[in-house]
């Protein structure tokens, strides 16, 4: 009978224990003077994680120097840069247990298109007469089925140009999946952030994502077509570092400096 309480001991500190063993993800910036001259020290910052896995949770941030750090991003000074010069920061995010009362973010309205397509008008009503779930299921089949995933872009095309030649990044997936969804009074947050798989904890460039997350019964889940994705994830982890509020934002980067001749690079 000890012996059995014993392990039962050891079997419930190991359970407690286990969300503050968590891997965390790791991150190399790479800080580059691209100008003949010497730039002062100045400060680098980065999105603070918001959610993991669509999910409310607690993070807690370490560099390779001091940072400073809010609830929507931490930033660190970088040491004098002599001309054409680099420096390498390290940066971690570690996730903590998940916060199951934390209020969620905020949903905040999107502008959606003033003037849309009759196309995109009619596709939107055609997903109304189903129930709520359906609707969303129906939504990423559609999405799936009809708009192939050309890769990643530089530039910004938008809902109608995916619709118009069938196919976009994950940022026009998610723009496009967005008006379908909203229009069908669907809850969602359209996402910044980084998808990686399970396994993987190193965060380079390719990792940077858009995605949608969608509200089901009181439950954030991820809708990310241009991954081929509904619902809880199970093979990848996603990592929402910043929730639209508008389409002005989705010219924001992950990391930003205040010196314009200072390039940044996820390594």
């Amino acid at each position: 009978m000890i012996r059995r309480a014993s392990l039962i001991t050891t079997a419930i500190s190991l359970l407690c224990i286990r969300p503050l063993a968590a891997q965390p993800f790791e991150l190399s910036l790479r800080l580059q003077n691209d100008s003949a001259a010497v730039l002062p020290a100045a400060q680098v910052c980065g999105l603070m994680p918001q959610a993991l896995d669509a999910q409310a949770n607690d993070w807690k941030i370490s560099a390779s120097r001091a940072l400073q750090q809010n609830t929507r991003q931490y930033c660190l000074t970088h040491d004098l840069l002599g001309p054409y010069q680099s420096q390498q920061i390290a940066v971690q995010w570690l996730p903590l247990a998940p916060q199951r009362h934390k209020p969620e973010p905020p949903t905040v309205p999107y502008d959606l298109i003033k003037a849309p397509s009759l196309q995109l008008l009619q596709l939107a009503d055609s997903f109304a007469g189903y129930p709520q779930r359906e609707k969303v299921e129906r939504i990423y089949t559609w999405m799936v089925g009809n708009i192939a995933f050309a890769g990643i872009r530089r530039g910004i095309e938008g809902a109608e140009h995916a619709l118009q030649v069938g196919s976009g990044d994950c940022t026009e997936h998610m723009l496009l999946a967005g008006e379908l969804l909203e229009r069908n009074h669907v809850t969602v947050r359209r996402v910044l952030g980084v998808a990686i798989p399970k396994e993987q904890h190193r965060i380079t460039a390719p990792a940077l994502h858009n995605w949608i997350e969608y509200l089901d019964n009181g439950n954030w889940l991820v809708f990310d077509s241009s991954r081929r994705l509904l619902g809880a994830p199970e093979e990848e982890r996603y990592v929402a570092l910043l929730f639209y509020q508008s389409s002005q934002q989705l010219t924001r980067q992950a990391f930003t400096t205040d010196l314009p001749q200072l390039q940044l690079f996820l390594q």
